[in-house]
């Protein structure tokens, strides 16, 4: 018999939920991504300066239990975290009773682990995705394929969103809270949980204020473009020519002679990598200043309205052609 004269048949196999339609693209991009083998490589590098971070935790846990190795574990703390206020607090703390300084050490730790290293390689891996997440279906109509089935433009937009969430927690959460579970090993008893048990909620916040306006930037170029060379161009460009300019307004040859602090904190903002510390130094309960952290949720929060705004535009756009 003719496949056409079969007539209409319904669907007898299993049905996706409603809410659950975004996870299949979501599912289907991270296993496409997982295909290259490059890129699997760049993710195990990002575990890599987990053992530096959890050498710092040694160092500090060495500083918090024995004399001898305080004024080490201080400088430590001083001159490669940055933090002389911390390394002078630890100086003058009675090792009999470290809680108070340790929950401050760990956090600035955790901060620095977000900072640099995986700062850096959270550029490069979402440089490396993103650019195709959403030009290469706009470029061969796939997105037709995707929405021949009940799905929305804004479930799909969650779904490719939530290919680089699951990439930039695999980056920074994970590897954090492995680092976390490290400090609670070295320390002398299990009890430091009770002291540090926010810290694991402070990591996935940070992790949550760098993804989201990440992802919304990072679709947007994406979405603007068939050819994912000009949106990793514009993505790379975004956060060098931000460090560049940052770097140039706050040199004291540019601006002259002025107060550092206040030099730094008039010009953090130009720079997203500056500005997505700020937010995750008060993640961390790092004291900042408040006029300068309300500035740096507005403009996250303008990038992700209108980072999200647009793709999900140019898709709907792409669907009425």
């Amino acid at each position: 018999m003719p496949i056409l004269d079969l007539g209409y048949r319904s669907w007898q196999g299993e049905r996706t939920s409603q809410w659950g339609r975004w996870y299949v693209v979501a599912a289907t991009g991270v296993s496409l991504v997982w295909r290259g083998v490059w890129l699997r490589r760049l993710l195990m590098l990002t575990f890599a300066p987990a053992l530096f971070a959890g050498g710092g935790f040694f160092i500090a846990e060495q500083g918090l239990q024995r004399p001898t190795t305080q004024r080490a574990a201080a400088e430590f703390i001083t001159e490669v975290m940055g933090a002389p206020e911390l390394g002078g607090r630890l100086l003058q703390v009675p090792l009999q009773d470290p809680q108070g300084v340790r929950h401050d050490i760990w956090a600035h730790l955790l901060l620095w682990f977000f900072r640099y290293p995986q700062a850096v390689l959270m550029v490069v891996v979402v440089g490396v995705v993103a650019p195709r997440l959403i030009s290469y279906d706009l470029r061969s109509r796939g997105y037709l394929l995707y929405f021949s089935r009940p799905l929305s433009p804004a479930e799909y937009v969650l779904g490719k969103s939530a290919v680089l969430w699951f990439l930039l927690a695999m980056i920074t959460m994970v590897p954090a809270l492995l680092v976390y579970l490290v400090g609670v090993g070295l320390s002398p008893e299990l009890t430091v949980m009770a002291y540090t048990w926010d810290l694991p909620l402070r990591i996935i916040g940070a992790t949550a204020v760098l993804a989201i306006p990440t992802t919304a930037l990072a679709l947007c170029y994406s979405s603007l473009t068939t050819e994912s060379r000009y949106a990793g161009f514009a993505w790379f460009a975004t956060w060098v020519l931000g460090w560049v300019t940052y770097a140039v307004l706050t040199s004291t040859g540019f601006e002259g002679p002025s107060d550092p602090s206040a030099l730094l904190a008039r010009w953090r903002l130009v720079s997203p990598y500056h500005t997505l510390g700020l937010l995750q130094s008060a993640a961390f309960g790092i004291e900042t200043d408040s006029r300068e952290f309300v500035m740096a949720v507005i403009i996250s929060a303008i990038v992700s309205l209108l980072g999200y705004g647009i793709t999900y535009r140019q898709i709907t756009k792409a669907l009425a052609e």
